[in-house]
């Protein structure tokens, strides 16, 4: 059954391969030292010690400050209105993901065209876990976006681990004595769980 999963699977494979050269030359690898910072305390969050996450960032074209599912007072714009702002402008147009984030974890960077095709392939979920049996699924993340000091900063992870398990959200960091920490935050925000 391994072997015929296998050979079933090989021209899909391939044509990963084919795809990931084209896919990095169209989109802008994403070069921030702070955000591959931000996304390894994400990380290390889960505790996991195997991760799959998806190579492009989270992205929609007419994304603004105001329909990017992030709501608060006059208090919260104050301190968190300019990172919203920079976060809507980033979340615009997709970055490629580069093998930067300072983890201990071992970690696979793996295109959204790729997850798609073994998505699509017979096996789906157990496709996933047999290519990738200790990721306990896969994660993704938006750029990040941060007010001019890079003292506060939004970024958004979402994790799928299988058909109703999942979820992501946005998360809130401050630096503080030059470490990123994520804090809490008084506002409305678009949660999605399954």
């Amino acid at each position: 059954m391994g072997m015929l999963l296998a050979l079933g699977m090989a021209p899909t494979l391939a044509s990963w391969q084919d795809s990931k050269a084209h896919i990095d030359s169209v989109l802008t690898p994403y070069a921030d030292n702070d955000a591959y910072l931000i996304y390894a305390v994400l990380l290390q969050s889960t505790n996991g010690s195997s991760f799959v996450i998806r190579s492009e960032t989270e992205s929609w074209p007419r994304a603004t400050s105001e329909n990017i599912g992030i709501k608060g007072d006059r208090g919260f714009y104050k301190i968190w209105g300019q990172v919203l702002k920079d976060y809507a402008e980033q979340y615009r147009s997709p970055k490629v993901l580069t093998r930067s984030i300072p983890i201990t974890a071992s970690y696979e960077l793996i295109t959204k065209h790729n997850l798609e095709a073994i998505f699509k392939s017979e096996g789906t979920w157990r496709t996933f876990t047999e290519f990738y049996p200790e990721s306990n699924g896969y994660f993704w993340f938006s750029a990040v976006g941060f007010d001019p000091q890079k003292t506060h900063a939004i970024v958004s992870m979402n994790h799928c681990c299988g058909p109703l398990c999942g979820g992501g959200q946005p998360h809130f960091f401050e630096k503080k004595n030059g470490m990123w920490q994520e804090v809490p935050v008084h506002a409305e925000l678009q949660i999605w769980r399954s």
